[in-house]
């Protein structure tokens, strides 16, 4: 065999070597990328389960809803939010962030009632340090509970903050800045839940499979 015939057998070689590499690459990013995905929405869903109220998560209807006024919950781009309903009663689910976090964004789930009651509030995201503004994270306290039942006339405007600042709000020793902006989120969608008719039967909903 001559040497130009070796060394265009060897970059064939390679080549076919690169190519089948490459696709099983891209193949297993696209598997991990719907795994990731898969796992994202399971949680997603467990987050809001564990912020509705305990008539609602069982046998019950989930409706997407297309939330108006969005840059108001932190999401300028627009947000999707729930409303859940069996015959009895009603809640929605509003997604909110704030970008006050020590170390970034903090994402919630926050439940209410028709009476505009915190049925929940979860951190569904964050990068909060480990040991200390973790601490808003529901396995690691009951700091996040302390939320359950508030309306937004249930504190004066004054007391919708940590103690360090004056509120009603427990803060974490050496990590005052993580509850702060989890407070003010909270907050926030409960004076968003005011000023929006949340319940309405808008055309921007789209049912999903009850609840079993």
């Amino acid at each position: 065999m001559s040497t130009l015939n070796a060394m265009q057998r060897g970059a064939l070689t390679l080549g076919l070597f690169a190519l089948i590499t490459a696709g099983s690459v891209a193949s297993l990013r696209a598997l991990t990328a719907e795994r990731i995905d898969a796992h994202q929405q399971a949680y997603q869903q467990r987050q809001r389960q564990a912020v509705l109220p305990e008539a609602l998560t069982h046998r019950a209807t989930v409706s997407s809803v297309s939330l108006p006024d969005a840059e108001k919950l932190g999401y300028p781009g627009g947000v999707t939010g729930w409303q859940v309903e069996n015959d009895q009663q009603r809640a929605v689910v509003l997604p909110v962030v704030t970008r006050r976090g020590y170390n970034g964004d903090i994402h919630l789930l926050v439940g209410l009632d028709e009476q505009q009651r915190i049925s929940g509030v979860r951190v569904t995201r964050h990068q909060e340090t480990p040991g200390l503004g973790d601490d808003i994270e529901r396995r690691r306290s009951d700091w996040i509970t302390d939320f359950d039942g508030l309306r937004l006339d249930s504190l004066a405007t004054e007391d919708w903050a940590v103690q360090k600042d004056g509120g009603h709000f427990d803060a974490f020793t050496g990590a005052t800045i993580t509850p702060r902006a989890v407070v003010d989120a909270v907050h926030s969608a409960l004076q968003y839940a005011a000023n929006h008719a949340l319940f309405d039967n808008t055309p921007k909903r789209q049912a999903e499979e009850p609840k079993r």
